[in-house]
């Protein structure tokens, strides 16, 4: 089967743009999350990790009112992707995008003058698609929260055949009146920066980032391979995780079945909910991974919903090649029922392997191994 490469990336955090500033920036401790308040999006103050956009971001890239902020910023990613890597998008090209929600803040804002067919994804994707003059269409990818990972694993199908030659994938999503208010009705916000897998976590954080990797078949600069990828739905409830981790844990065992590896590292989906991290230490019981170093990014950049999955696989790269664990924020006192060894502090340690987890709302679930090359 034909190998798959991550070869290039491109990040827009509330840190600022680029993955190395990104990655810097959790290394030294700091976090992204902070009380917000913001009234567009909740009459009450709320922890969240936003994306403040500077005007000379745009400089250059004639963009006017018809640009939504989210295309705005997809457009910032990919244009900067794309001239610094000097890729030569052609009808072999395939490009993918990972969203939840897109523009779903156009419905709760009139004052935007966008009209509502503007919240379809499809209007999203022909906006990008007419931007940079595809010749295909935008592949898109939104099922709950596994979407970035999973856009990833659909990206690595189709370069297995011989349709496409490279791929480029993004994952777009921002934080809105609807997302906060869904969380909330829930239970499942937290009123201080999230903990996850910590016996007193209360809930998950939101947060806003866009995150874009390049995919090749022949290996570039200093790339990562994707060894496996598994992808299970347990189906156990529109919102809550399964108890017994069966989803992730068959995601697990597939995504591991042609790998002969040792897994150096786990970055978790760790939302910080209490129903989610239990599951996921249940898997990984079941799967005898409780040992492997385990970290969750959600305390430094909240959940990002349709972009977890691309930040958190690009921000473990950057671990790989740094050999660095990232010390899991929030995390003091052991609280799930399988003892997870999750990193507390920040340290050097050799890796050449890491899985990335993720699971979702209506039971999805999806697991894949990455290794330095």
């Amino acid at each position: 089967m034909t190998d798959v490469f991550i070869s290039a990336d491109s990040l827009i955090t509330p840190f600022g743009i680029g993955s190395d500033l990104a990655f810097e920036k959790i290394k030294s401790g700091e976090t992204a999350v902070k009380k917000c308040s913001n009234p567009k999006i909740s009459q009450n103050d709320f922890y969240a990790s936003l994306i403040e956009e500077k005007e000379e971001w745009f400089d250059g890239l004639n963009l006017n009112e018809t640009f939504t902020r989210l295309e705005k910023l997809i457009v910032l990613c990919l244009r900067d992707l794309i001239s610094t890597q000097n890729i030569q998008p052609d009808g072999r090209t395939l490009f993918v995008l990972s969203s939840t929600k897109g523009n779903i803040s156009v419905l709760e804002n009139p004052n935007l003058n966008f009209p509502n067919e503007r919240a379809l994804l499809t209007s999203l994707t022909k906006k990008i698609e007419d931007y940079f003059e595809l010749e295909k269409a935008i592949q898109i990818v939104s099922n709950a929260c596994i979407s970035g990972s999973l856009a990833i694993e659909y990206a690595r199908r189709l370069l297995q055949s011989e349709k496409y030659d490279d791929a480029i994938v993004i994952g777009a999503d921002e934080v809105s009146r609807f997302i906060l208010s869904g969380f909330e009705s829930f239970q499942a916000v937290s009123s201080s920066i999230c903990r996850p897998f910590d016996r007193d976590r209360a809930g998950i954080n939101l947060g806003e980032a866009i995150a874009a990797v390049y995919l090749t078949k022949i290996p570039q600069g200093n790339p990562i391979r994707i060894l496996g990828s598994g992808t299970y739905n347990d189906a156990n409830h529109i919102s809550g995780p399964s108890r017994t981790g069966e989803g992730l844990f068959r995601s697990i065992r597939k995504a591991m079945e042609n790998s002969d590896i040792n897994i150096d590292y786990i970055s978790a989906h760790g939302t910080a909910t209490l129903y989610n991290d239990e599951m996921e230490s249940i898997a990984f019981q079941r799967s005898g991974l409780l040992n492997i170093p385990t970290n969750s990014l959600k305390g430094y950049f909240g959940h990002t919903l349709g972009a977890s999955g691309l930040l958190e696989t690009i921000l473990g790269i950057k671990s790989l090649k740094q050999n660095t664990l990232i010390r899991s924020l929030g995390f003091e006192n052991q609280g799930t029922t399988h003892p997870v060894n999750i990193i507390r502090k920040t340290e050097e340690k050799e890796m050449k392997t890491f899985l990335k987890t993720a699971s979702g709302f209506g039971g999805s679930n999806i697991a894949t191994v990455f290794e330095l090359v």
